[in-house]
């Protein structure tokens, strides 16, 4: 089995748990993003004259990424289901400390937080789960890595395609990779990775085969920065009940505040 797979396999109970505790658009996007760490195809349309240099930045972009130490950035996800024309938007901040902590802190809806301790995922989503906490096995928080995953082997021009349309994000040119599973049965139809001209990814996005698109915006990412002592620790709240599947599957015990 390859690692991946075995990664996805150990985190299968835990995320059926999820499902049952806690249906947060945010989680269930970001795991969405995160399972794309597999080959891709190339897409088939015809690219830039430019391709050369764009993937050039492709891969400069997988180098400083992977390079970083620590990253910081605001963040804004958008959902649009196949049967609304009613986009859902929820927003917050993400820092990272690769290879097993991370934390969303989200703004809206305040309150809800996905923190990955470094031995625990802990899920707290008051805005739809209220007075519990989610605590998953810290393999299922390795999945987490978005960027990463989205930017992996970026040396095999076959894995991306260039698309040759200017587009904009937060009124600034970027550069946009689409990429597309190369097996049947993957997690995502297609996804794509919006890139600046320093290196930085401003925007991914999945299309799920339910047809669920599924789009993360970042703002002001850094990376390389320092980050609050605390960044990655979640308090369970007073009153509030642990869930603790991490427990079941052979991590440690909850921690109370």
């Amino acid at each position: 089995m390859q690692p991946v797979r075995r990664e996805m396999a150990r985190a299968r109970p835990g995320w059926r748990a999820l499902g049952r505790y806690a249906r947060c658009r945010v989680i269930a996007g970001a795991f969405a993003v995160a399972t794309i760490a597999m080959p891709f195809a190339l897409a088939g349309a015809q690219a830039p004259r430019d391709t050369a240099a764009a993937m050039a930045l492709y891969r400069a972009a997988a180098a400083k990424f992977a390079g970083a130490k620590t990253m910081r950035a605001g963040f804004e996800q958008t959902l649009i289901s196949p049967v609304s024309t009613t986009p859902r938007t929820s927003r917050g901040e993400l820092m990272q400390r690769p290879p097993s902590r991370f934390a969303f802190r989200f703004t809206d809806p305040m309150g809800d937080a996905v923190v990955s301790d470094g031995e625990a995922l802990w899920v707290y989503l008051p805005s739809t789960a209220k007075g519990q906490v989610l605590k998953l096995p810290r393999e299922v928080g390795g999945a987490f890595d978005v960027v990463a995953r989205l930017l992996a082997n970026p040396g095999d021009r076959t894995q991306v395609r260039v698309i040759p349309e200017s587009e904009r994000v937060g009124g600034e040119t970027v550069t946009v990779f689409a990429l597309t599973p190369r097996a049947a049965g993957a997690p995502f139809e297609t996804a794509k990775v919006w890139i600046g001209a320093d290196k930085l990814v401003r925007q991914i996005e999945v299309v799920e085969p339910g047809g669920l698109r599924r789009r993360m915006r970042f703002i002001n990412m850094r990376l390389g920065v320092s980050l609050p002592k605390r960044a990655f620790v979640f308090d369970v709240p007073p009153g509030v009940r642990v869930v603790d599947q991490a427990a079941l599957m052979g991590g440690g015990p909850a921690r109370r505040p």
